[in-house]
């Protein structure tokens, strides 16, 4: 009676309005309108007879995530859902420029990207798929369903314009999700793209002579950047943590297309819909150790009980649950039980970004449920199941994949490093769903980071500068950064350390590669008179010369210094140095140098840098005061393991002024045990090595989350030897941590990977 009520009512109304045939049919109105608003509050892909979606994995970056670059392997994935009998039902696909078929990866998988049926030959043979390349058009196409021929009728283009070959899929055919069909044609492909190309993907569906096409946005080629450490949270809207309350459920929603927002509950939210909630209980109780299957405790019995992950302590565990009673306030996360079809979950625009400037764009992810898996019978194996899966997107196009999201009750953080446009203030962010619901795939995402990697600012000297009237001064600023682009500086004044204006000293700098970071150094010299004394100094940067005046966008973080200036005689400052050098015997330092003109000064103060940046007082030596010139020399008695930089402080005995000598460096080159490497290193990375002693060693290439990329273990002999570590040209552009071992001897080097 339903289905007789449901198609004979459909006549009577449209979108806006119904029209009434005769006043009889008055109740059948009534059920249109009860069934209109039945349809409206349904999701999209519950509605539609079908469910058709499109997506990929990288598969060359499944653990851990990353950019797509040229060499990866992506697995295209076509799904469909299957709610009605459907006939003639086959898959074609044009292989897009960019990539290139792999071969022998056609075939049918389950949501959890088990194979199903396949692998497929290449070849039009007596199997349901074929790849072709006849025609110059490379192509594949698969028959799908009971009955389905083999696409053998005919060679090369004709097996592609059939219309006809396909078989019969019903609802509740294998493999089985609660009482419907899932399936998803399958097949690899090599990106041979160049970096800042876009993937174009499309694929089409045929049924019933019609078809579905999938037309994907599109895919970014580019280079991973990793994530930088010196970091800044730039201007985010309000849900980038999904904000707090004293109540479970969130009342307001969030951008989540597609999907239903629904309190949690026993058995919400259900496949396509989304909770905002500060835990994840099904009834109020927090304790997450208790059984499952049954547990009304866990939502479906399964899923874990966890609170958010804003502002935890350990950011891998999270938060603990909020407890309900007492009402505790507790912070909001976004609660996702992902629809079968792939696409958006989440959407938001940001705004007033700078243009030229490199963001990281990061989120926190957590996979929630260990036993949701469903076999092609439909039945729970009590195993994860499908693991999330998401791609992050700027603009529509992705730009990063997470890869799988594995269960392991911990919080994973994901995320890329993105660059704004010449002119770019603002932009949209998406994070979409790249793997199936209907068995797995259940996620909580929190902490959605914007975050501009800042440039660290040393001044030279650190805090106050000393001269005499009408004696020249030097000021330098040492501007090291993650990335290369903020070249562009000016000098700053200010009276009060709060306002400042322009020296009028301003320009651009090109940073040379440094121990994997971008490094130029901005002097300035200039002659105060007594008059400038109490006057700060300071240097300010930006990526573009319109954005040293935007201060949303500008970096003057460095040191402010404090000019001194005397107005008598410093005679002390015209000390000049003939000579200054050094070297390091049994481990330790002893520097010589010679210098004139040093009748009014006081004494040498001898400072130390392990980095060349920072020095320390090491100690003094008291001046000869010959007008003629002296012989020095310093003893260091601390041991030296490694370089280490010594500069020369000379000051007065008449008044507070000092003046510096240029720094050296030192190396021990008898040290136990030391490695040395090109950097930065591109398609191989060789170590040079030196042990003390005939022993093994241990390599350890790690990226900036800490996990080892590229591992080597060898047994050398004493003295020195080169070992070539194995598989790293294919590692993405950054920042990476070598970390040797030997005899209980850690030593590590900071490394960066260029093109």
């Amino acid at each position: 009676m339903k289905k007789i009520y449901f198609h004979y009512i459909l006549p009577f109304f449209r979108k806006d309005c119904f029209i009434i045939k005769k006043p009889s049919e008055s109740i059948n109105i009534v059920l249109a309108i009860v069934m209109v608003i039945i349809l409206q509050s349904l999701p999209k892909h519950i509605v539609a007879q079908n469910t058709y979606s499109y997506s990929y994995q990288n598969v060359t970056r499944n653990v851990g995530g990353g950019t797509l670059e040229k060499g990866d392997i992506i697995e295209v994935r076509a799904l469909v859902l299957v709610n009605v009998t459907t006939n003639n039902f086959y898959y074609i696909d044009t292989i897009r420029t960019g990539t290139q078929f792999v071969s022998g990866s056609l075939k049918i998988v389950t949501n959890e990207g088990l194979v199903f049926r396949g692998p497929y030959s290449d070849a039009a043979d007596s199997d349901l798929g074929v790849y072709d390349v006849s025609g110059g058009v490379p192509r594949v196409r698969v028959n799908l369903g009971a009955g389905a021929a083999s696409p053998t009728a005919g060679t090369g283009p004709a097996q592609f314009g059939s219309t006809s070959g396909g078989g019969k899929v019903i609802p509740n055919d294998k493999p089985k999700y609660y009482g419907k069909t899932l399936f998803i044609v399958a097949y690899r492909l090599l990106i041979t793209a160049n970096f800042d190309d876009i993937i174009n993907l499309t694929g089409n569906y045929y049924y019933d002579n019609k078809n579905f096409r999938f037309n994907y946005a599109g895919i970014k080629v580019i280079q991973n950047q990793g994530l930088c450490a010196n970091f800044s949270s730039a201007t985010f809207s309000a849900e980038s943590d999904f904000g707090s309350g004293n109540i479970q459920n969130r009342v307001l929603g969030a951008n989540v297309p597609g999907y239903s927002q629904v309190n949690l509950g026993p058995n919400a939210p259900g496949d396509g819909y989304y909770s905002i909630a500060n835990n994840t209980s099904a009834n109020g109780t927090t304790n997450d150790a208790g059984p499952y299957k049954p547990n009304p405790a866990r939502v479906f019995d399964v899923w874990d009980i966890i609170g958010d992950h804003t502002g935890a302590a350990d950011p891998l565990l999270g938060n603990p649950p909020t407890p309900a009673s007492p009402k505790t306030n507790g912070g909001y996360m976004l609660v996702v039980n992902a629809a079968y079809a792939t696409g958006e979950v989440y959407r938001d625009q940001i705004k007033d970004v700078c243009p030229n400037t490199y963001y990281e764009f990061s989120a926190w992810i957590r996979n929630i449920c260990g036993k949701c898996s469903l076999d092609s019978n439909g039945l729970s194996p009590m195993t994860p199941g499908a693991l999330p899966n998401l791609a992050f997107t700027i603009n529509d196009i992705d730009y990063f994949t997470t890869g799988n999201i594995p269960y392991n009750k911990k919080w994973e953080k994901r995320g890329f490093i993105y660059k704004t446009g010449p002119t770019e203030t603002q932009f949209n962010i998406t994070i979409k769903n790249n793997a199936p619901g209907g068995g797995g795939n259940d996620w909580v995402l929190d902490d959605i980071k914007l975050a501009t990697c800042y440039p660290n600012l040393i001044m030279n000297p650190g805090d106050t500068a000393k001269s005499c009237s009408g004696l020249m001064i030097h000021l330098s600023d040492t501007v090291k950064s993650y990335f290369n682009n903020y070249n562009n500086f000016c000098w700053e004044k200010s009276t009060d350390g709060t306002v400042w204006t322009s020296t009028g000293v301003c320009g651009t700098k090109v940073p040379v590669l440094k121990d994997g970071l971008w490094v130029y150094v901005v002097d300035t010299v200039f002659t105060p008179v007594a008059a400038d004394s109490g006057t700060f100094y300071r240097l300010k940067v930006a990526t573009t010369f319109s954005n040293l005046s935007d201060a949303k966008c500008v970096v003057n973080n460095s040191q402010k210094v404090f000019l001194k200036v005397y107005n008598m005689d410093c005679s002390a400052l015209e000390a000049q140095f003939l000579s200054f050098i050094g070297k390091i015997t049994n481990d330790k330092s002893t520097l010589k140098w010679v210098s004139k003109n040093e009748e009014d000064l006081k004494e040498y103060e001898v400072e130390k840098s392990t980095d060349g940046i920072n020095f320390y007082k090491s100690g003094s030596v008291t001046a000869v005061n010959d007008f003629n010139g002296a012989n020095y020399i310093y003893n260091d008695p601390e041991l030296i393991s490694s370089a280490v930089y010594y500069r020369l402080k000379l000051i007065s005995k008449n008044v507070e002024s000092q003046k510096y000598s240029k720094a050296i460096v030192l190396y021990n080159r008898n040290t136990s045990f030391k490695i040395t490497t090109a950097n930065p290193f591109r398609s191989n990375l060789k170590v040079d090595i030196f042990v003390p002693a005939d022993g093994n060693v241990e390599l350890n290439l790690c990226d900036m989350y800490g996990k080892i990329v590229s591992k080597k273990s060898v047994q050398l002999s004493k003295g020195n030897s080169q070992v070539t570590m194995d598989e790293v040209n294919r590692l993405p552009v950054g920042l990476y941590i070598l970390r040797a071992m030997s005899n209980g001897i850690v030593v590590q080097n900071k490394l960066y990977k260029s093109n």
